[in-house]
């Protein structure tokens, strides 16, 4: 998987981020409840290890702000409420 993140030189484990943003990915094409809240879950807890050669901390932390709102939304597919 390749994120649109930038490389630096201190940055978050990019196999760590890359597993995670899967799981919220995936629930995020999902319509299950448990999935988005479950990947919400996760990346409220995530701990994202620093790194020599690492994906940009402040792009991550963005991307994981983004995917929270999103998660928050509900899912537009399943029509109005």
């Amino acid at each position: 998987m390749t994120l649109p993140f930038d490389l630096a030189l201190r940055g978050y484990d990019m196999r760590q981020v890359e597993s995670l943003f899967a799981e919220v990915d995936g629930a995020l094409a999902t319509d299950s409840a448990v999935s988005r809240a479950a990947a919400r879950d996760a990346l409220r807890a995530a701990s994202l290890r620093r790194r020599l050669r690492g994906y940009e901390m402040r792009q991550v932390d963005a991307a994981i702000d983004e995917r929270l709102a999103a998660l928050a939304l509900p899912d537009a597919r399943s029509g109005p409420a």
